[in-house]
């Protein structure tokens, strides 16, 4: 049987709201509707020199679509060809993730072979060549480069110690579990605030870092690679002066987005006996433990009866409103803005 016909048992996921015309990343399109050869040399600014072709004698890519941004540490795609086509760009020199939204993709790295469709992606490592010689002509992906340096240097900080090779991630990346759910609900958030024209990420630099590092930090919790069991084993707990370390951090700038390697980082520890110590020491996680002081110095603000909700939300770190109001009512019992009408009130 082949690639064509086989199809993978996997669950479906929840739509990503894909027009025709529009694709995702809406507000970054790149081209569309054109010649292959205008096609390929986009595609291939935005990721990797590669052999490209279509499977048909037509070269016209008449519903093919291209949107995609550079970002510091990532470069996030949205790919259509509309026709059968092959693409060959051999070693990446980087991390690289597909994430299929509609058809089917054949995905080869180095000797592993995979089918991506919706449900299951792919994850190709640096210095093994990759190719996909089939891509279906109702195939659309997400299409994810990662920087080599920024996914290393997250595990190294994750682990508490230098690493010596590439990691090396399984091809098949399945999509359905709990944790992939997580991961792609950070995906889902990034394209979000990246099509809003004048959101936080357009201002800040800082939270677009943030949400990208929490994509990779992420992918290095959910897909099975050959460091996965060091990263989720028990650890011994770091010294009680580790936990004071990060939450004197924490209480300088509670406002400050700290990924869970940053604060292991700072501690100078890993970031699972980093866990293990603030559970022990105050029953709680370090980003359960920087989220309810985010959450007090807001609340403290929304009782001043001043500012609204989201300038309050934005001031303390929080770039996603409808969390923030999430977490908010589960700290208080009451919503933000309950909060703060209770406060004009009786101001």
């Amino acid at each position: 049987m082949t690639a064509r016909e086989h199809v993978p048992e996997v669950a479906t996921l929840p739509p990503w709201n894909i027009g025709q015309d529009e694709g995702l990343l809406v507000q970054r399109e790149v081209c569309r509707s054109g010649l292959l050869d205008e096609f390929r040399a986009q595609l291939n600014n935005y990721f990797y020199p590669a052999r490209v072709e279509t499977l048909s004698r037509d070269a016209d890519l008449q519903t093919s679509l291209l949107s995609a941004v550079h970002l510091e540490h990532i470069t996030i795609g949205f790919v259509r060809f509309g026709s059968e086509a092959m693409v060959d760009p051999g070693a990446l020199g980087a991390y690289h993730i597909n994430v299929p939204l509609s058809g089917r993709v054949a995905s080869e790295c180095g000797p592993r072979q995979a089918l991506a469709t919706p449900g299951r992606g792919a994850v190709f490592t640096p210095r093994e060549h990759t190719v996909l010689p089939w891509w279906s002509a109702d195939a659309s992906q997400l299409c994810i480069k990662l920087s080599k340096a920024s996914v290393e240097d997250e595990l190294e900080a994750l682990l508490g110690h230098p690493i010596t090779h590439d990691i090396r991630f399984d091809l098949a990346l399945d999509l359905t579990t709990a944790p992939a759910a997580s991961w792609l609900a950070t995906i889902r958030l990034l394209i979000e605030e990246l099509d809003r024209a004048d959101g936080l990420l357009a201002r800040s630099g800082s939270h677009r870092a943030y949400l990208e590092r929490l994509i990779i930090a992420g992918l290095l919790h959910t897909q099975p690679h050959d460091h996965l069991e060091e990263l989720l084993a028990p650890a011994a707990p770091a010294r009680p002066r580790t936990v004071k370390r990060v939450i004197d951090l924490i209480e300088s700038g509670p406002e400050v987005n700290h990924t869970l390697s940053d604060l292991a980082r700072h501690a100078g520890v890993s970031a699972r006996r980093l866990q293990i110590a603030f559970q022990d020491a105050l029953g709680t996680t370090p980003t359960a433990y920087h989220r309810k002081v985010r959450l007090e110095h807001a609340r403290a603000e929304l009782l001043d009866g001043q500012d609204s909700v989201t300038t309050v939300a934005y001031r303390w770190g929080f770039n996603h409103p409808g969390r923030f109001a999430t977490h908010y009512q589960n700290a208080f019992g009451e919503s933000p803005s309950q909060t703060l009408k209770h406060a004009r009130r009786h101001g």
